[in-house]
């Protein structure tokens, strides 16, 4: 918002806006232009039309500014014949030779025309120059739009945005201390409230649903102070504890990734050793597999003497007592 304003009306969200204004000034007042104003808000397209005024009558007091409300296409071409009342085709046809007492209109409600109107509007100021008649065109929505390329390069197209939270508290700022805070204030809340047209519904007291406390109240002041500094430290506060777990959440993560790293690495070499040990133990088998054969009957042996034993009692059973000898004779 710029802070040199004039009067308490005299009021925009934006640096732009403000440059905008002065370009669309200069452009229909000099240059021949029409213009198309298009915005969501009734309210705020009121004002900046307002400023738009203002600033075309101190630009070129000589122009006439006239309200237009089209109805139809008989309305529109009755208008246009009062405009070039007097001239005849051939001065109606060619540029004036004043060019600075141009009639300037404001066309409420143009979302609402049909495109063959707009089509023919725009064919009426291009062909008949003589008649001096740059439009100003209003449209009201969000989707609001209209074909205009029937006036080629001969108008300007400006779609006015509302403005952010941040931008209308500095506004309120700004107007607190220059001493215009109402008429902000109830802008601001037509803008929240497109159903309420009428500024007179608006009392003073809504002032504060908008703006800060009276900066008046050096005690209510101090508070709000007091509180924004609270709430921004607390804001600190988290955001810095947000960060360090963070940080930390990384680190754990780091280190525990390190470390399953090396408990894999680890199983694995213990594997491959077991491996390579023991490929039998994997279902591995290394050359030829050896064949089980069916074991022999073991027999225990005899011992050594038992033949010998055999053999003497079968000798002794086999020679006969002996007889009773005689004494020995001599030989």
């Amino acid at each position: 918002m710029n802070a040199n304003l004039a009067t308490p009306t005299d009021f925009v969200f934006r640096a732009a806006d403000r440059m905008r204004i002065d370009g669309c000034t200069h452009a229909i007042a000099r240059e021949g232009m029409s213009l198309s104003l298009q915005c969501e808000h009734e309210a705020l397209l009121d004002h900046y039309l307002g400023i738009l005024l203002s600033n075309l009558r101190q630009e070129s007091p000589e122009n006439t500014i006239e309200s237009y409300f089209p109805s139809n296409t008989d309305s529109l071409l009755n208008r246009f014949n009062e405009a070039l009342a007097g001239q005849s085709v051939d001065q109606a046809t060619r540029a004036p030779a004043n060019a600075s007492r141009a009639k300037i209109w404001i066309v409420h409600d143009a979302q609402n025309l049909p495109e063959a109107e707009i089509q023919l509007l725009a064919r009426l100021i291009q062909n008949f120059p003589g008649a001096n008649i740059r439009a100003i065109l209003l449209m009201i929505g969000a989707n609001a739009s209209n074909n205009l390329s029937t006036f080629g390069r001969k108008i300007l197209r400006w779609d006015i945005e509302a403005p952010n939270a941040e931008q209308a508290q500095a506004a309120l700022e700004t107007a607190r201390t220059e001493g215009y805070l109402l008429p902000v204030t109830q802008l601001l809340k037509r803008i929240q409230h497109p159903s309420q047209k009428n500024e007179a519904d608006i009392k003073p007291q809504d002032v504060a649903n908008f703006a800060d406390p009276n900066p008046q109240d050096p005690n209510s002041s101090l508070r709000t102070q007091q509180v924004k500094q609270q709430v921004q430290a607390f804001h600190d506060k988290g955001q810095q504890a947000i960060t360090q777990s963070t940080h930390r959440l990384g680190k754990w993560r780091k280190n525990n990734t390190l470390v399953g790293m090396a408990i894999g690495a680890a199983l694995g070499l213990s594997t491959l050793s077991m491996l390579w040990i023991q490929p039998e133990a994997f279902g591995i088998y290394v050359g030829t597999k050896i064949k089980a054969h069916t074991p022999l009957p073991m027999e225990w042996p005899e011992p050594l003497n038992a033949p010998a034993k055999a053999n003497t009692e079968a000798a002794a059973q086999s020679i006969p007592p002996a007889s009773p000898t005689a004494p020995d004779q001599p030989r």
